[in-house]
């Protein structure tokens, strides 16, 4: 028992002997127990190879780093962008509550027409007296009026309109020119005294226009020099709000001589040529949003507090024609934001649908409570809070 317990020492030992841990150190020429042994150390690969009646380590060869695949980096894909618009009014139970989303709802309204109306048949031309020079690139009003067109292209429209540029030394020309139409509507001042009044200040300023048989004609006065009224920051914005005028007057015209202005509210006979011409012309609903911050804190509040109780009385005052001339120039700017929400709520063609119900014999009353299923009384109260808000919050 003694002699086979030896044996397999013995055996276990010369295992032991034959399989050299790979961990073990080696250094070449060492004695190595076992001809083809490999063992990896210090970077290199050796052999036990038999030199003379020796068995010992060969000099290694370099073992090659596996090289490091990288894990990939996950692809992250950008979150798209999302702007995040203020509720927009739908109605009038919900335009006070979401009166922030207003211009946003303007814009959308503007272009949903865009959209619809993609070209216009209108032709645009231009008559300038011998010594008027251009008041900015006409380019400027071909762009912004063909725009409008488009805007209002669910209105009736009058096949051209021509614009008569003049300045003071050509007051003469205008009133020539102008003799030259006949309105279809009975005028206060005739197209003659119309050209000579927007002269008769220190210097020419602003435009009127008039409608005769097929063509809008817009008597558009021009100062000396061209730059001193800076008109040129409208971008040709004045022009499309002189031109929605013209389609305005469309709408009457064949139907009453009583002159458009004569029927509708001062507020709404301006305020709604801005709240047409202004959106048109932004280059998106921010851009509307910055242009429309500017008319409401650029332009100078005569009224004596921002209160919708204040707002309504201006409203009230300016319902017929001659209004109060000490806020006219609130007609702009005021009329512009109240008809702004009905834009919004509405869309353009219903600020529209006012004029021709009012056109066919309705009360002005009567033809906004058809347009917007709700009366004017209490129309007026929710608008005037709506504007009172409005300016609150961006005069802070």
């Amino acid at each position: 028992m003694k002699k086979v317990l030896t044996l397999v020492i013995a055996t276990a030992f010369f295992g032991a002997a034959l399989a050299v841990p790979a961990s073990a150190a080696v250094k070449a020429g060492a004695a190595c127990s076992k001809a083809g042994l490999v063992n990896t150390s210090a970077g290199k690969k050796f052999t036990c190879i038999k030199s003379g009646k020796k068995l010992v380590w060969n000099k290694g060869v370099a073992v090659a780093k596996p090289a490091v695949i990288a894990s990939p980096t996950p692809s992250v894909t950008p979150e798209p962008v999302v702007e995040k618009l203020p509720a927009l009014p739908t109605s009038f139970s919900d335009l006070e509550e979401n009166f922030a989303g207003i211009p946003y709802a303007t814009w959308q309204q503007i272009q949903k027409n865009l959209t619809l109306y993609k070209s216009t048949d209108l032709k645009i031309s231009f008559l300038f007296g011998p010594n008027t020079p251009e008041r900015y690139p006409n380019q400027w009003t071909i762009d912004a009026v063909t725009l409008g067109s488009r805007v209002m292209g669910g209105q009736k429209q009058p096949a051209e309109v021509k614009f008569v540029e003049f300045n003071k030394q050509d007051v003469s020309w205008a009133r020539t020119e102008a003799s030259k139409y006949v309105s279809p509507f009975n005028l206060g001042i005739n197209y003659a005294d119309q050209a000579s009044d927007k002269c008769s200040g220190i210097d020419c300023d602003g435009s009127v226009t008039n409608l005769t048989t097929e063509i809008a004609i817009v008597l558009a006065s021009v100062a000396t020099p061209v730059t001193r009224f800076n008109v040129q920051k409208f971008n040709g914005q004045n022009d499309l709000h002189e031109y929605t005028h013209a389609v305005q007057q469309m709408i009457f015209k064949g139907k009453t001589r009583t002159h458009p202005n004569m029927q509708m509210p001062c507020w709404y006979s301006e305020g709604q040529p801005q709240a047409v011409s202004i959106p048109t012309l932004a280059k998106s609903d921010e851009d509307y949003v910055k242009i429309r911050r500017g008319w409401i804190t650029d332009n100078k509040w005569v009224l004596k507090d921002y209160e919708p109780e204040t707002i309504q009385t201006f409203l009230k005052e300016n319902m017929q024609a001659p209004c109060p001339s000490k806020t006219y120039s609130m007609l702009f700017s005021l009329g512009y934001i109240v008809m702004d929400a009905l834009v919004a709520v509405g869309g353009v063609d219903k600020t529209f649908e006012v004029q021709i119900e009012r056109a066919d014999g309705l009360t002005f009353e009567e033809s906004f409570k058809k347009a917007y299923g709700i009366s004017w009384d209490e129309a007026s109260v929710v608008l005037s809070r709506v504007a009172s808000k409005v300016y609150k919050e961006n005069k802070k």
